[in-house]
Order: C-alpha cells, then sequence, then structure tokens
C-alpha cells in the first residue's frame, strides 16, 4: 500500500521543476515544512493533518528524539531560499528539483521584513524565546530617539550575529555551541550586511507619546502569539536575569516599538533589535517576525498555505504563478 502510494507520487512529481512562495506560520522549523511537504506531497485527501506533524515536530524540539515517519517522496529535491527562524512567519521560497538551483539568488536576494521588539530587555538568543540576561532602564528614551538611532543601521553595516545562529565554525552550527555550553573555538567576527531601510512603525512606552499606528500580524499568526507558551496572565511581573522571556511577550505596560525593514541577503533581523538596544544606551529584544516579501514575491499576494502542500496540481498552480511573476520582474 505505501510503496503503490509512493510510486503514483513518483510519477505526479516527474518533471515537476520550479520555485513557489509558502506563508510559513509560526512555531515550526523551515526543516519541518520541507519534512510535512516530503512525506504528504501527492496524498491529497489522505494526507496527514499538519496541526499532527506540526504537534510532533514540537514534541521533536523539546526532546530532541527523532520522529520516524514513511516518506511518499523520498527522491523529491527540495531546499529553500531562506530560513526563517522556529517563532518567525511569513513567506518562505521553495525550491522542487532543479528549481532548488533558482534558489540562490533568493538566498542573496532583497528581503522586507515587520519586526515587534521590546525594549529595556536582552535575551541570550535575542528573541523571547532565550532567557533574560540583561534588564535596562527605558525611562527617558521616546521616539525620536529611536528613530534617531535608526539611522545607524541603514546602509552597508558590520554585523555580529547572534551565538543562537545556524552559521558554521569549524563545522559546527553556533547554537550547538550555544546549547551544549561550549566556547567557540575562534572569535566570531562582523559581517558586512546591507540593510536598504529600517523605520518605527509604531512605538509606545509608560510616559512617552505613542508614536504610529501598530501593524497587525495575519490572524492565524496574531492568534499563535497571544495563546500558548507567549500568553500573557495577569500579575506576573517583570521579568528577571535568567528568565525565558517568552511569558512576558505579552505584556501591555512594555514598552514596544515595530521596525519596518527592508534589507540583502544575510541580515538577523534578531541582531539589528539587539544592536538597537545598545544604541539606545538600554536594551531589546525581537518578539515578533513577519516576512512580507523576498524578491519579487510577496506574501499577500503570492503565497500559499500549508494546507496546499498535499495537493500536486495547486503546488505547480503556484510554480506557473511564480515564474510569471518573475519573468515580469
Amino acid at each position: 500500500m505505501i510503496r503503490a502510494a509512493a510510486a503514483e507520487v513518483a510519477s505526479k512529481l516527474h518533471g515537476i521543476n520550479g520555485i513557489f512562495a509558502l506563508n510559513k506560520p509560526p512555531g515550526i522549523s523551515c526543516t519541518g515544512l520541507l519534512d510535512y511537504l516530503k512525506r504528504n506531497v501527492g496524498l491529497d485527501t489522505r494526507a496527514h493533518p499538519f496541526s499532527e506533524h506540526f504537534e510532533k515536530e514540537k514534541h521533536l524540539r523539546k526532546t530532541g528524539k527523532k520522529i520516524r515517519r514513511t516518506k511518499t517522496a523520498p527522491g523529491l529535491r527540495v531546499g529553500h531560499g531562506g530560513t526563517l527562524d522556529v517563532e518567525a512567519c511569513g513567506l518562505l521560497v521553495i525550491g522542487l528539483g532543479k528549481g532548488c538551483k533558482l534558489l540562490d539568488g533568493f538566498l542573496k536576494g532583497g528581503k522586507s521584513y515587520m519586526a515587534d521588539a521590546r525594549l529595556g530587555v536582552a535575551t541570550d538568543t535575542f528573541d523571547a524565546e532565550g532567557r533574560v540576561t540583561q534588564v535596562a532602564k527605558t525611562e527617558g528614551i521616546g521616539s525620536e530617539d529611536i528613530a534617531r538611532c535608526l539611522r545607524e543601521f541603514t546602509g552597508s553595516i558590520e554585523q555580529l550575529p547572534p551565538m543562537y545562529s545556524a552559521i558554521r565554525v569549524d563545522g559546527r552550527r553556533l547554537y550547538e555551541y550555544a546549547r551544549m555550553g561550549q566556547h567557540v573555538p575562534v572569535p566570531l567576527k562582523p559581517r558586512s550586511v546591507l540593510v536598504d531601510s529600517v523605520k518605527m512603525a509604531y512605538f509606545s512606552s509608560p510616559g512617552q507619546e505613542t508614536f504610529g499606528t501598530r501593524v497587525a500580524l495575519p490572524e492565524d499568526a496574531a492568534q499563535y502569539y497571544a495563546e500558548g507558551a507567549h500568553k500573557w496572565i495577569e500579575g506576573m511581573g517583570s521579568p528577571r536575569i535568567g528568565d525565558v522571556l517568552l511569558p512576558y511577550s505579552n505584556d501591555p505596560q512594555a514598552p514596544r516599538v515595530q521596525l519596518a525593514i527592508r534589507s540583502g541577503g544575510g541580515v538577523y533581523i534578531r541582531s539589528l533589535v539587539h544592536d538597537l538596544g545598545q544604541s539606545l544606551g538600554s536594551a531589546a529584544t525581537m518578539l515578533t517576525l513577519l516576512r512580507l516579501s523576498q524578491g519579487p514575491l510577496r506574501l499577500d499576494r503570492d503565497a500559499i498555505t500549508v494546507d496546499d502542500l498535499p495537493y500536486i496540481d495547486r503546488i505547480i498552480a503556484a510554480i506557473e504563478h511564480t515564474r510569471n511573476i518573475v519573468t515580469e520582474g
């Protein structure tokens, strides 16, 4: 039965090459998404529900145990054009077959993001999943101060990647050193990256005048960031050194800033937010990240959803749509 299904899928996938845009939900890694694609593409209504796969991937992250599942398309070559962190969401470019050769251009190409950040707190991961390493004052910091400091982060800048990142040093990824509490054998060097623009879309802080209007996240992402580990419980107080920041993400009294960013490849938005906090003489941590565009592809216009991945006809249509967009661009 399984072999027959695999043979049927292989036959359908033969000759399908190209790229398409996917709306990545928060809470799952890019690798986990590609795994779901390879295990369920072509199964149509017989596919495992994505919610089931999501929970298994979450279990894998917590326990480190390997989850063994049957692949219906084990020979399918897949890749993506620029990773998004587990808790990030938005546009992810996926390549199939020979289309993987086109991904390098998206890796190095332009991207746009909307990032929410909390001022006054820094973590070891530079995002809300990490543990608090610094608590700093924010009194006196207003929107004018943020706008002034943001000018330092436009153009060609030097950026030190976060310790919890996938960059390889001596054959191992940085996050492997960090998780095991080991020192990196060679000093990390800043990298030159290009930030086309970074603008403040919204700012609020107790005792300060509010700036702008907060841009709402897509409904499904907003719901994810409001529940579960992110859920704010009244009376929790303020985070302390060593606390995981996640439960404090939605503290309504916390000073927050929302940034609209356009950048080239290789930019770590987490690092940009962290460095902004230091430039302000305080601290800052990224809470949420939404990728809005990559190259000529836009999230609101060009992306399919995870529910479309088991259906080959929908993927083919997405590849054709992307080909037309890229050709026109």
